[in-house]
């Protein structure tokens, strides 16, 4: 009866191919997303700057705008 033997023997191989197949997703896919969610939040925080650098300068035109109105109109 050499059907126990068989399976183990498919068992093994089945568990180190799906182990190889785990290990080249991890090291290529896995950290290629992982890359790219790490510049993404980069690219969210450069972004966020740049907004609170425009929205400086809009209220400081609002204010300049504000003020000249105000010295001509008096």
């Amino acid at each position: 009866m050499q059907m126990p033997h068989d399976l183990l023997s498919w068992l093994t191989v089945g568990s180190i191919l799906l182990g190889g197949l785990w290990w080249v997703l991890k090291n290529t896919i896995v950290n290629s997303i992982t890359g790219l969610r790490n510049d993404i939040l980069g690219l969210k925080n450069e972004l966020r700057r740049a907004n609170q650098i425009t929205d400086n300068h809009e209220i400081r035109l609002t204010k300049l705008e504000t003020w000249k109105h105000d010295k001509w109109e008096v």
